[in-house]
């Protein structure tokens, strides 16, 4: 029987000798001894489950001999090809961390001093606050509206609070916050801003620094759907 007969028989006959064959050659025209040999007697099995269990072995038999031949290699050849894997493990889960996971920030201007002063660098968190959402008092960074810049604010206050200022503090829900994050000069904290119910699926974000902060007072709530993040710590 042919090799053409054979793989001719079914469609499980015909996958179980594509897989043999990749695993065997790849994409050179010939494979190892070991390799070539179990394609060479693929055609004398007979049913579909003969022929699966032959491409298992095969495969088997092709891991095996791709190992003996990499023991053949010299030591320093082989420490340089893990080095190099190790490497490239390393900075392929890097950017994907970087780009899914965790990122860090730059924080330009000190509308958040003192929590973090101008050219400040901070840890955000990319993904979990998705699942957790956000509570009162989270830093969340986000693009400051109209803009593409990153920025980051506290979180004061969550869909259905109403945020006021009274006498240069903030009051959520008709209680004054206490906010030891702010500056110690009291004409540095000094809060005004106008009466505010936060709408479905917004936040009420201001900077710690509120006489120079521009935020919710200005440029009103910040979608949820918005954030870019939330800052888990400084650098």
């Amino acid at each position: 029987m042919t090799v053409d007969q054979a793989v001719r028989e079914s469609a499980v006959r015909r996958i179980a000798y594509a897989v043999l064959v990749a695993a065997v050659r790849g994409r050179r025209e010939r494979g190892g001894d070991w390799g070539e040999a179990v394609l060479a007697e693929f055609p004398e099995t007979t049913g579909d489950w003969a022929a699966v269990r032959w491409a298992i072995g095969g495969l088997r038999a092709v891991r095996y001999e791709r190992r003996a031949r990499r023991r053949e290699l010299p030591r320093l050849v082989r420490i340089r090809r893990r080095a190099v894997l190790i490497a490239l493990i390393g900075v392929v889960g890097g950017l994907a961390v970087n780009r899914f996971v965790l990122s860090v920030g730059y924080q330009p201007s000190g509308s958040m001093q003192p929590t973090y002063d101008i050219s400040d660098r901070y840890v955000v968190d990319l993904a979990a606050f998705r699942l957790t959402g956000v509570q009162r008092g989270d830093i969340v960074e986000f693009p400051m509206p109209g803009t593409d810049r990153l920025v980051i604010k506290r979180v004061i206050g969550l869909p259905g609070d109403t945020v006021e200022c009274r006498d240069g503090r903030v009051w959520r829900n008709g209680s004054p916050l206490d906010e030891p994050y702010l500056p110690a000069d009291l004409d540095w904290s000094r809060t005004d801003c106008s009466a505010t119910t936060v709408p479905p699926h917004q936040l009420y974000v201001l900077g710690d620094h509120r006489v120079v902060s521009t935020d919710s007072r200005e440029y009103g709530t910040v979608g949820e759907g918005d954030l870019h993040g939330r800052v888990l710590l400084g650098l």
